[in-house]
């Protein structure tokens, strides 16, 4: 009991102000926060070959996709 009183006086002495706030958010910064959440990227296991194959498919792509070019 005694403890208890010496609490609530040390508590009595100091005096918080507590700022208004909205409980609840507005349209806009509800959609804010939905377009500037940020999201986890997906994790991607390459192996050795899988990494050589993406690197060189796209070169790839493009040398076979010019060759029609070449007959005109």
């Amino acid at each position: 009991m005694k403890d208890e009183k010496k609490l609530f006086d040390k508590l009595d002495e100091f005096d918080v102000d507590m700022p208004d706030f909205p409980m609840r958010k507005s349209r806009v910064d509800r959609a804010a926060n939905w377009l500037f959440d940020s999201v986890r990227l997906p994790e991607f296991e390459l192996t050795e070959r899988k990494m050589i194959i993406t690197l060189f498919l796209p070169g790839l792509i493009s040398i076979i996709s010019a060759i029609p070019l070449i007959f005109l």
